[in-house]
């Protein structure tokens, strides 16, 4: 999304600057710079800052297109409870430094605050942030860059109702702020090689830069305090959701894996253990941190080469900065393809030999299928929130050749419950696995025995979530 910029300068010179920060992705303090330009615009003229977390997938909902038959109505409990877990820490830590976490969601207000014809329109988080925007005179808008499609429609929106507002945009998710080469090369392999030939950050002689964390903040706008219906507040669960592993949202959590993963023996044997299906140490488990941005990516590059210098440089270290250019190439190709990345026959040309079937798509969601190892992975899914990469691969592979189902309602499933959900890497990687995105040669399909054989031998994993036999489709 391109920065806009407009708007009547002599008022702003008079008027003192509301600046709103619209959190999507980036739900920390440290090394966010959008946080600081936001910080920076507001205390020039001792204006105030409106912080705000805005639910804008629950407008997706009702604004899906109708022939999308693939929508999910409800993001999973897992899912949801690391959002809420994030959300909560980034509230405490914007508290600390003298401001507070605004939340819209349809929930957000009560029908008691409403007169009985806006009830439906006042309970849209859109509605909702148009309406603050409209209350507190907004001068300013400030956001991460996001290859989120759908996020970006409601920026653009947003732009297009307000044209008198400052917009600024910055880079808080990425390696690099632009697209590291000329244009985005076809496959990963193009893109890795041409970005280790001229932007070798992992060898890089410098550190990579972060930006500082603001010490204060300027305060919210004296309207907003006190407004309770806004303000945010962590979401009771049910306890039927399984905190998987010792994932737990927030960038307090995130920096603490960071410190501990690093200080551990783990990154030096990452490329021979990463394709376990159900430990703990054998990944680098940032993936969930990353994705909600509780954690700068920059921060966790300059750990690894720190690593790389004090205790030890090998293939399983490099294979971890491997890992995350493939995570950058992904955010480039989404930004790239746009809402192509959703459509049925991707970035191709060609229709897959795929199709609906309710019954199969039952039994894949819910692990009754014939595949015991799939089932597992499908069940530690539901539960936590949770899969290894070697399990995603393996379920999808099923899905689209075994069960012969379209892609994009596996694609979907993950984005409900993946606590480490990320649009671009999600979409993505089930593109590049049905063969319609960034694999020259095709379609991957995996042999199911040979996976079960290799990785679950003993058949412990499948015991562990009850991979029991469902029936065939």
């Amino acid at each position: 999304m391109s920065n806009h910029q407009s708007g009547n300068a002599s008022n702003k010179s008079v008027n003192k600057k509301v600046v709103l920060v619209l959190f999507h992705n980036d739900l920390r303090i440290e090394d966010n710079e959008t946080l600081v330009k936001a910080a920076t615009l507001a205390e020039s003229n001792q204006g105030s800052l409106m912080l705000i977390y805005a639910d804008f997938l629950a407008d997706s909902f009702e604004s899906k297109d109708s022939s999308q038959a693939y929508h999910f109505n409800e993001m999973g409990a897992a899912r949801q409870q690391f959002l809420s877990e994030s959300l909560a820490d980034l509230d405490q830590s914007l508290q600390r430094l003298g401001n507070r976490l605004l939340y819209l969601s349809p929930s957000c207000l009560s029908k008691s605050h409403l007169s009985s014809d806006n009830v439906e329109s006042a309970t849209s988080p859109f509605t909702q942030l148009c309406q603050l925007i409209e209350q507190q005179q907004v001068t300013d808008i400030c956001v991460s860059h996001t290859a989120d499609y759908n996020q970006n429609k409601s920026y653009v929106a947003l732009q297009s109702k307000y044209p008198q507002i400052i917009w600024h945009s910055q880079s808080t998710n990425t390696l690099f702020a632009d697209l590291p080469t000329q244009d985005l090369p076809k496959s990963f392999t193009q893109f890795r090689k041409k970005v280790e030939a001229s932007h070798d950050l992992l060898n890089a002689d410098y550190e990579v830069a972060v930006s500082p964390m603001p010490k204060s903040l300027p305060p919210m706008p004296d309207a907003l305090i006190g407004r309770s219906n806004y303000l945010f507040k962590a979401l009771p669960f049910d306890g039927q959701a399984q905190q998987a592993y010792s994932f737990k949202g927030g960038e307090t959590n995130a920096m603490i894996h960071l410190t501990n993963y690093f200080d551990s023996a783990a990154p030096r044997t990452y490329k021979t253990t990463r394709n376990a299906l159900d430990d703990w140490t054998h990944s680098t488990k940032f993936s969930p941190w990353l994705a909600n941005g509780c954690l700068s990516i920059n921060t966790l590059l300059n750990r690894l080469r720190h690593y790389e210098r004090e205790v030890i440089a090998n293939e399983s270290t490099y294979w971890i900065w491997f890992e995350l250019l493939w995570r950058e190439y992904f955010y480039w190709y989404a930004i790239e393809h746009g809402r192509n990345l959703f459509l049925f026959k991707g970035i191709g040309h060609q229709l897959p030999a795929t199709r609906f079937d309710d019954q199969r798509l039952q039994q894949w969601q819910n692990g009754t299928t014939a595949y015991p190892i799939v089932n597992a992975c499908m069940n530690q899914l539901k539960q936590t929130g949770y899969m290894s990469n070697r399990g995603r691969q393996i379920v999808a592979s099923c899905f689209i050749h075994e069960l012969g189902l379209d892609w994009r309602y596996g694609a979907t499933y993950f984005e409900q419950h993946l606590i480490d959900y990320d649009v671009a890497s999600n979409w993505g990687n089930w593109q590049y696995l049905a063969g319609v995105g960034a694999d020259p040669r095709g379609c991957r399909q995996f042999n199911l025995n040979k996976q079960t054989q290799q990785y679950d031998p003993n058949g412990d994993f499948v015991r562990q979530w009850q991979g029991v036999v469902g029936q065939s489709g």
